[in-house]
């Protein structure tokens, strides 16, 4: 269902104001692209793009009395801040030559709008509006806004093999947006998939994130696998790759699409998602009719880590992610000491993060066990967040005792360390109170064993 009617286009004061001096100084200036298209679907918007006929020179003589950061001056771009915001203003132009697939060799500034937005990548990020002259569509945008389809501006293999990357932003359009790619558009870009080798993999890193995060992923992911596998080609193997399992109704792939599209809207566990069984087909095996999986999250999670440092993905979030990925796996039973110790093992966040990841994975299952399963996972997080609010103790600061207190008593070095680990062992399961007196008691039988 497409949308039955725009909602009109509101621009902040400052935009106005730099529309307008622009205006008032002889000056065509409009605002474009992804602004003008997220105001008609009303979704918020927070960059407005700025085109104008103003030469960038003639752009910092207007605006001379404010800040100007000269952001690409032989791309026409100049950024004016205004309240605090830097807002871009781009020369009307044109562009030859891609020779690296990503940006033009050669830009030539023009005179009119018409022969700017015909360089633009696709129909709804090719619309133009000022107050004055309201929407200016040449290319059909409204009409594939309405209808909720993603086509090329012309030509779809001219527009993907002048910037490849477009190839990733159509896809994370249509799952950011749920437009649907054209036919002839959805056809080029898979043609042309293998230009996608040629650009900066960290580029590549951030469309794959907004792909997968978008609410339209599953979608996405299934429609264009292959596209998807030139730039992860770990998963291509678990592509139909049968799992024989009483616990899945999907193959691996399909499986894998269902986690990430369930799990919440957050990048790690996104990620996550997206990679935690990218190790199954290495670890499958046949027994008794039922495939198995042993190691498979261990064999996962050095995959996940090759993957996201090819991808150059920050440390942290490389880090975060291969936690999860091993670890999604691991049995947490509900009870009171099995959730303190993984608690304590993990940590707050990385633990409810791996039940996010369990139960994700296990509404991806689609069978029966796994919702028994899922009830139980969902029993243990109810119970560590009882635990959480009672102020329970299973980590080293919750322990009324310390490392100065084992000091005084006698300990040294690396037994401070250890003394301290099997009192709280204890503390959790429930040998010992966690009162001082009663700690410091336990602390003073432990090193006349030592």
């Amino acid at each position: 269902m497409g949308y039955s009617s725009f909602n009109d286009v509101v621009l902040p004061v400052e935009v106005k104001n730099i529309i307008n001096t622009l205006k008032n100084n002889g000056f065509k200036a409009y605002v474009v692209g992804g602004a003008v298209r997220d105001s008609l679907i009303g979704k918020t918007v927070y960059d407005y793009d700025i085109t104008s006929s103003a030469r960038p020179e003639e752009i910092i003589e207007v605006f001379k009395g404010d800040t100007i950061i000269p952001t690409g001056l032989k791309h026409g771009t100049v950024t004016v801040l205004k309240g605090g915001k830097g807002y871009e203003i781009t020369t009307f132009r044109t562009e030859k030559g891609y020779s690296d697939l990503r940006r033009p060799d050669e830009v030539e500034f023009v005179s009119t709008l018409s022969e700017d937005l015909k360089r633009r990548d696709f129909t709804i990020n090719a619309i133009a509006y000022n107050d004055e002259e309201g929407i200016i569509d040449l290319y059909g945008g409204l009409s594939d806004i309405k209808n909720k389809i993603l086509r090329t501006v012309g030509d779809p293999k001219e527009r993907f093999s002048e910037d490849a990357l477009r190839i990733l932003r159509a896809l994370r359009f249509s799952s950011e947006l749920g437009f649907f790619v054209e036919e002839n558009t959805a056809k080029s870009l898979t043609e042309l998939k293998n230009l996608l080798k040629s650009i900066s993999v960290e580029r590549v890193f951030s469309e794959l994130v907004k792909i997968i995060s978008g609410k339209d992923a599953e979608r996405v992911l299934t429609e264009f696998s292959n596209v998807i596998f030139t730039v992860v080609p770990e998963l291509e193997k678990c592509y139909k790759f049968e799992q024989r399992s009483s616990w899945h109704s999907f193959d691996v792939y399909t499986h894998i699409v269902k986690a990430t599209a369930k799990i919440d809207n957050i990048p790690r566990l996104k990620i996550a998602a997206f990679l935690h069984d990218v190790g199954k087909p290495e670890t499958f095996f046949v027994k008794n009719g039922e495939g198995h999986f042993y190691g498979h999250a261990e064999k996962s999670a050095i995959t996940t880590e090759r993957v996201l440092k090819r991808l150059k993905a920050p440390n942290r979030l490389i880090n975060e992610v291969v936690m999860l990925v091993k670890y999604h796996d691991i049995p947490i039973t509900p009870d009171d000491f099995t959730i303190k110790k993984r608690l304590r093992k993990f940590g707050e966040q990385t633990f409810f993060d791996i039940i996010s990841l369990k139960l994700a994975d296990g509404y991806a299952q689609g069978t029966d066990k796994a919702v028994a399963e899922m009830q139980k996972t969902l029993k243990v997080k109810k119970l560590a967040e009882e635990i959480i609010a009672r102020g329970d103790c299973y980590r080293l600061s919750d322990l009324k005792l310390n490392g100065d207190d084992l000091l005084g008593l006698g300990y040294e070095g690396k037994s401070i360390g250890m003394a301290l680990d099997r009192i709280l062992d204890d503390v959790v399961c429930g040998n010992l109170i966690n009162e001082r007196e009663i700690l410091l008691e336990s602390a003073k039988k432990r090193i006349k064993n030592l």
